[in-house]
């Protein structure tokens, strides 16, 4: 970087919306920065000046009493300005104002580098001390928390740094690379006392011009800058001072056995791993460790956490759901904005956390009930669209699709979540005199013998096929015993007049089989039933696995409710509070919604070529009426002289034909040996 350049960047960053000095004057600034400067040794202090000198002649220029205050300036403004500091270490300069500027002057601490000692200025400190921040891969997370790293060695450089992460070679490279800014090389100019080759500020390459420059952080800083290869590979001692027992940094696996040794700040950065969140005793481990470690750190010490949301009981996930159970609990949900499901999180509560998704809904397409299926590039707002462009997340989405919750919205419940906006389910009802005059109708139900005995709903869900299209006319839901059951499934038969009844098969539920043929020989009808299996797995994992393909359905607008349906408001309310992740108290409704799709989507997809339909449903009953006698059907069947049997299959007429063939046919019947002869 040029001097020019860094003249410009410095101006621009001190107007900055979350710069903390934003708005104090050139003279309280001036002030500031010659108290830090003074904390120098005088030796050191020369150094600065004969460093900062030399860069301003080799361009030019002369060490003036204003370029001497510019450089005081320059130093303050990287020790107060975390994405100025950025820019000068040139490494990270590709991070934007927009995408991470409150990250760098907001989220990571606000220093002060007057006071004298970091102990006096992190005991005066009052805000939290803990962070936690969630942002995507390729958001250079990792990067400013180098950054910050950098930030309170210049500004204390007796202070003591424990970096954290889930290897030891992932926190080795993290050092190194915190090493490699204060890291000198050869000039080639022989020194006058020892006549070896002499060591000066490195040269950094301008990835838009190709000039080739200085490193102005090193001139700036030199009494911290160390010649290559001095200390361990896990360590950085800066030059300008320190702890004799304790490194300015230390590299550490969250899994290493650390004791004795205590520390003003420490990072946890990618703590958590793909390979220590395979399971649920590997988490806790590493929850546990972190809860070891952080003996380590002194009791005025400041505790950063950066990372990926890999599971919801890992680290990162109970600190949330920490915030969330005490903000409530505290009264302190106004320290609480947004949720982790819109993408945008952020809470004030006992830890102070920033979580960003790559992208999410636009305002106005929340608004309208958008759904993943239907959203299109104006429909999202992107975090970092200059790195992680709309194209870019689409294509790692169905390459990843498991993985992209994870690396790319930093929610890992979105991994089996399926969600129903209720402005979508709004958008997909229809006035009840626009469901179409004819077309199949079938019934599903979930009986409530799966999960907690006869504390959970029966739901029977009743849907006209046609045109490829299920349309949503009635539900019935309640809790009813062994005995009720098979009595209101004939009932909706008996009113509905359904093809085919699918009920989910679970333990102890298939008795009722001859129950509901007694009943349904009680009401003189007869209509296929169906047991059919959610699938393996799980029950909750089935359903929300189920409840995708009902999503698709109403995306594509091919599962409309009637406005006429009994129980909507209930459809609606479930629905939308649906997630999938088994959490649920009641996802009866969904379940009965996944069975229908399953079970018939094959009549939906024919619906629409066939050359013939079903007439046992017409919304127009007088028409219906006038269409039996016309035709001899339904209870006007036996005026038929030529047989109904093969042109209606109205449940009542199935019922008359049964009975005439077989008399005594009170007994069980298999429900399937229509289809199966």
């Amino acid at each position: 970087m040029v001097l020019s350049k860094l003249r410009e960047i410095a101006l621009e960053s001190q107007t900055l919306p979350h710069y903390q000095f934003k708005d104090s004057t050139y003279e309280e600034m001036l002030g500031m920065a010659k108290a830090s400067f003074s904390k120098l040794q005088p030796v050191q202090q020369e150094k600065v000046i004969k460093s900062w000198t030399d860069e301003l002649i080799l361009n030019g220029e002369e060490g003036t009493p204003s370029n001497l205050e510019q450089m005081l300036m320059f130093r303050f403004l990287a020790q107060t300005n975390l994405f100025f500091l950025c820019h000068l270490l040139e490494k990270y300069r590709d991070i934007t104002v927009k995408t991470h500027e409150e990250i760098c002057n907001d989220f990571f601490v606000k220093k002060r580098p007057e006071f004298t000692t970091f102990q006096k200025f992190a005991t005066q400190y009052t805000e939290l001390k803990d962070r936690l921040l969630l942002v995507p891969r390729g958001g250079f997370k990792s990067s400013i928390d180098m950054a910050d790293c950098v930030q309170y060695i210049i500004c204390w450089p007796a202070i003591t740094i424990l970096i954290l992460t889930g290897t030891l070679q992932l926190a080795t490279d993290f050092v190194g690379e915190i090493k490699t800014h204060f890291t000198l090389e050869e000039n080639g100019i022989p020194d006058n006392k020892t006549g070896k080759s002499s060591f000066g500020p490195r040269s950094v390459q301008d990835k838009d011009t190709g000039e080739w420059s200085h490193s102005l952080f090193q001139v700036l800083f030199p009494e911290h800058c160390t010649q290559p290869g001095e200390g361990k590979q896990t360590e950085f001692q800066t030059l300008a001072g320190g702890d004799e027992k304790e490194p300015t940094i230390r590299a550490a696996s969250i899994e290493q056995a650390l004791s004795g040794a205590h520390f003003c700040v420490m990072k946890l950065d990618d703590v958590v791993t793909n390979e220590n969140s395979q399971t649920t005793d590997r988490i806790d481990k590493v929850n546990k460790q972190i809860g070891i470690n952080r003996a380590m750190l002194h009791s005025y010490g400041f505790m950063d956490v950066i990372g990926t949301w890999y599971d919801e009981k890992d680290y990162y996930g109970k600190t949330i759901k920490t915030e969330l159970s005490y903000g409530e609990s505290e009264g302190l949900l106004e320290n609480i904005s947004g949720t982790v499901d819109s993408g945008r999180f952020n809470s004030y509560v006992f830890v102070r956390v920033y979580l960003r998704a790559a992208l999410w809904l636009t305002e106005t397409a929340v608004a309208q009930g958008k759904i993943e299926a239907e959203a299109k590039k104006e429909d999202y707002e992107l975090w970092f669209p200059e790195r992680l462009s709309y194209e870019f997340l689409i294509k790692e989405r169905k390459i990843d699709p498991d993985s992209f919750p994870i690396k790319y919205l930093n929610n890992p419940r979105q991994l089996h979540r399926v969600k129903f906006p209720r402005e979508l389910l709004v958008r997909r009802t229809i006035p009840h005199n626009q469901l179409p005059p004819q077309g199949v109708i079938v019934t599903t139900v979930d009986t409530a013998y799966s999960t907690k005995s006869w504390a959970d709903f029966t739901v029977i869900i009743t849907s006209l096929i046609y045109g490829g299209r299920f349309y949503i006319v009635n539900m019935v839901r309640g809790r009813f015993n062994e005995y009720d059951l098979p009595k209101v499934i004939a009932s909706t038969a008996y009113k509905w007049k359904p093809k085919r009844i699918a009920i989910e098969d679970s333990v102890g539920v298939k008795w009722m089989g001859l129950e509901l043929r007694r009943e349904m020989n009680k009401l003189q009808i007869s209509v296929p039933v169906e047991f059919v299996s959610l699938g393996l797995g799980s029950k909750a994992k089935a359903k929300a696995m189920k409840a995708k393909p009902v999503l698709r359905l109403l995306g594509d607008e091919r599962m409309l409710f009637s406005n006429s349906c009994e129980g909507l408001e209930e459809i609606y309310t479930e629905l939308e509070g649906f997630t999938g992740s088994g959490d649920e108290s009641h996802d009866d409704i969904v379940s009965a919604l996944s069975l229908l799709a399953e079970q018939f989507q094959a009549y939906a997809d024919m619906g629409s070529r066939l050359n013939s339909v079903s007439v046992q449903y017409v919304a127009d009953q007088q028409a219906k009426e006038m269409h039996d006698l016309v035709y001899c059907l339904g209870k006007y069947a036996q005026l038929n002289n030529k047989g109904a049997g093969g042109l209606d299959d109205n449940p009542v007429t199935t019922f008359q034909i049964e009975s005439a063939a077989h008399p005594l046919s009170s007994g069980y019947n298999d429900p399937l040996s229509d289809l199966v002869g």
